[in-house]
């Protein structure tokens, strides 16, 4: 018999896979719905009274309906609509084909189980007649039907039959396991048949090929670190080992992430716009490289942002998307000049990030990051020498200073939240016997820091910043070069312990003496950058004392190993083989010998 379409596993195909996509749908907009109406925002507690207003503000810029009423939530929730109410229609036909399939013959019938004879042969007369294969000769599930009937009234009226039914299910006896197709029957069916091929061809030839391009065309675009390609290449034509941290903005405002956000939609009327805020930045600018509209247009509203100078509601906008999108790209750029060693860009672009984050540029002191404007700045010590002093000396400097004294308690604590940096650096080599350092060697340069502003058994504080919105946890470049400025190690710590540890490996140069440098660079402050000496000697392994075998070591060396000795077993088993060949024929070479000489001596006994 053969494989026949089954509408029962094909729906049940159907609701896994609608499940796959509903229950994950389901659990996402309940998520939604609870986290936008029950949930409350948790924002870190205010240290002072402008990052109070930044909260205040961030919370009035992210209102809660936005979540409900975004383009994303709304498409999902019109498809799950879509798809549930599909959901709910295939099971009920799954309902109602199950009943055909548990063979019932009063079913099949249409009858009463209290039907006579007579009823049985009119019912299936009435049926048989209305799907008889020869009134429906293109149709395949009216024939199906036709067959079921017939089995559905043989069963009522055939003793043998009834019999296998009540007992087996079904009127033929019992049955062994039926594999069927888990397609639906009207595919069979010849009025579908232009519709499917028509679906199929399309599905092959358009659907199927456009999924493959978008997929294929948006990975492309991507390379390492999730940067796309177009960003690599730009960063290798615009940085230079020479770069500086005022030429950063102009590399920034080039890569490709920031090119559709920026892209101005009227030419004329952006020039304006765009000329009104030149005005403003000139002075902090210097020369622009590129004069494309996107990259004079994001260099401006990187210096806006470092300039903290108020924009428009779009400008604002754009503004806002470029900071948060550049921690990953200026990660991009200090690895780019790792990768070319250029330790100056490298320390170029984390400073840009310090810029960035406190919302400062070149010329701003330190200090402003505690709240202070640069007049009141200065009248008090450098930031490095201001975190030092214990609080009663901080504040006993701000009260002779020009800082307001309503202004005092605000600057206290951003002290109090600013790290202030102890950094060790020690170099061994891991397992050796004595802490000398021979060539080859695997060194070890532990480098230990210490945040003098955290309390024992405390955690960093979230990065206080004026020109960042959100959280963002302390993050330190930890960057160890030579004398000569060759980038040995360059790596972010994230860790925000107390005290944190980062171990750098390297092989050990050849002999000599070695000055190198460990530099620890804030991701986030201005003027906390510290930095500490790191000196060895390498000495010439030669010096190394003479390595003795242990004795047993020694004789487990001469032992042939496991292939030696299979070679040799192999070897001995040929040679044995060969003698005993060689004996044989010895062997035979005698045997016919004498088989020669008997016959020389019958010849002779005949001659006389």
């Amino acid at each position: 018999m053969g494989l026949q379409y089954d509408n029962s596993a094909f729906y049940y195909f159907l609701l896994s896979s609608l499940t796959l996509y509903l229950l994950p749908s389901y659990l996402y907009i309940f998520k939604t719905v609870v986290t936008v109406f029950f949930k409350k925002e948790e924002y870190n507690e205010p240290r002072t009274s402008k990052e109070k207003e930044k909260i205040e503000r961030i919370k009035l810029n992210k209102k809660k309906e936005s979540v409900l009423t975004s383009k994303s939530f709304l498409i999902n929730l019109a498809i799950t609509l879509i798809l549930t109410i599909v959901f709910i229609l295939l099971a009920s036909s799954l309902s109602s084909d199950s009943e055909i399939m548990s063979f019932d013959p009063y079913e099949i019938l249409s009858i009463d189980r209290s039907a006579t004879t007579k009823d049985i042969k009119s019912a299936y007369r009435k049926k048989s007649l209305k799907y008889h294969p020869d009134k429906n000769p293109d149709n395949p599930t009216a024939q199906a039907t036709f067959m079921l009937i017939a089995k559905a009234y043989e069963a009522l009226t055939d003793p043998v039959a009834k019999s296998n039914w009540e007992k087996f299910g079904n009127p033929d006896g019992k049955q062994s396991l039926e594999i069927s197709i888990g397609l639906p029957t009207f595919l069979l069916s010849a009025e579908w048949r232009s519709i499917i091929l028509l679906t199929y061809l399309f599905s092959m030839v358009v659907l199927l090929p456009t999924v493959v391009w978008y997929y294929y065309n948006d990975s492309s675009k991507y390379g390492e670190m999730g940067i796309m390609y177009k960003t690599w290449g730009w960063l290798n034509h615009s940085l230079t080992g020479q770069s500086e941290a005022r030429t950063v903005p102009e590399v920034l405002a080039g890569c490709a992430e920031f090119h559709e956000m920026v892209m101005p939609k009227d030419i004329e009327g952006e020039k304006a716009k765009m000329a009104e805020l030149q005005q403003q930045v000139r002075e902090s600018m210097i020369r622009p490289r590129y004069n494309h509209v996107l990259v004079v247009k994001g260099n401006m509203l990187l210096h806006s942002h470092v300039l903290r100078l108020p924009l428009s509601p779009e400008y604002e906008a754009q503004r806002l998307a470029i900071v948060k999108g550049s921690p990953l790209l200026l990660k991009a750029m200090v690895e780019h000049s790792h990768q070319k060693m250029w330790l100056k860009t490298a320390t170029e672009v984390i400073k840009f990030s310090q810029f960035l984050v406190q919302a400062l540029w070149i010329n701003d002191s330190p200090m402003q990051q505690l709240g202070l404007t640069r007049s009141e700045c200065k009248s008090l010590p450098p930031l490095v020498q201001f975190l030092s002093l214990p609080l009663p000396s901080r504040s006993s400097a701000l009260s002779k200073s020009k800082v307001p004294p309503s202004s005092i308690p605000d600057v206290l604590s951003a002290s109090s939240s600013l790290p202030l940096l102890d950094v060790v650096a020690a170099v061994f080599v891991e397992d050796d016997e004595d802490t000398k350092i021979y060539q080859n060697d695997l060194i070890t340069v532990r480098v230990t820091s210490t945040r003098l502003n955290v309390p024992e058994g405390s955690t960093a504080q979230p990065v206080l910043g004026e020109g960042w919105e959100g959280v963002r946890n302390e993050g330190w470049w930890c960057i160890l070069c030579t004398r000569e400025g060759k980038i040995v190690h360059i790596n972010k710590v994230t860790d925000d312990s107390r005290t944190f540890k980062h171990d750098i490996k390297f092989m050990a140069p050849p002999k000599g003496k070695y000055e190198m440098k460990v530099m620890m660079f804030s991701d986030d402050y201005v003027g906390l950058d510290k930095d500490v000496p790191v000196s060895f000697e390498v000495l010439d392994p030669s010096l190394l004392p003479a390595y003795k075998v242990h004795e047993d070591d020694a004789a487990l060396d001469d032992e042939p190993t496991m292939f030696e000795q299979m070679m040799a077993g192999n070897i001995e088993e040929e040679s044995e083989s060969e003698e005993e060949g060689t004996t044989v024929n010895k062997h035979e070479d005698s045997d016919s010998e004498d088989e020669d000489s008997s016959d020389e001596e019958v010849e002779a006994k005949k001659n006389k």
